[in-house]
């Protein structure tokens, strides 16, 4: 990621209960991928028993952001953590829905909705 494109993403993370919520916001594509998965590298890997991504405040989602979603899925079933998405805006569906992505995941309108589900 170049220095022009640092402003393009932020994500950060924060413990909620057992679950880890990692928020991203900005556009997560091929510019903004490297910070994302790395933070979801972490996430996945840091113990929890669940990984919550929060995309509500995502303003796009290429391909690559797809592949990163992908990736940290793959990496939370290898590991046995149970990985939700956060999204109910068109900004994130419709990705999700025309690559044929959506069965993949288990997407949330909000953060709480996620956690809720997690517990029952």
């Amino acid at each position: 990621m170049s220095a022009d494109d640092s402003d393009l993403i932020t994500v950060h993370t924060e413990p909620a209960g057992d679950a880890v919520v990692v928020h991203v916001s900005g556009e997560l594509d091929l510019s903004t991928a490297e910070v994302a998965e790395a933070e979801l590298g972490q996430a996945v890997g840091s113990g929890a028993p669940a990984v919550i991504v929060d995309l509500d405040r995502v303003s796009f989602l290429g391909s690559t952001g797809l592949r990163v979603l992908l990736t940290a899925r793959d990496r939370a079933n290898d590991s046995g953590v149970d990985l939700r998405l956060v999204g109910d805006r068109r900004v994130v569906l419709r990705p999700l829905q025309v690559s044929g992505l959506m069965p993949a995941f288990r997407v949330h309108a909000t953060v709480p909705d996620a956690i809720a589900a997690l517990r029952a």
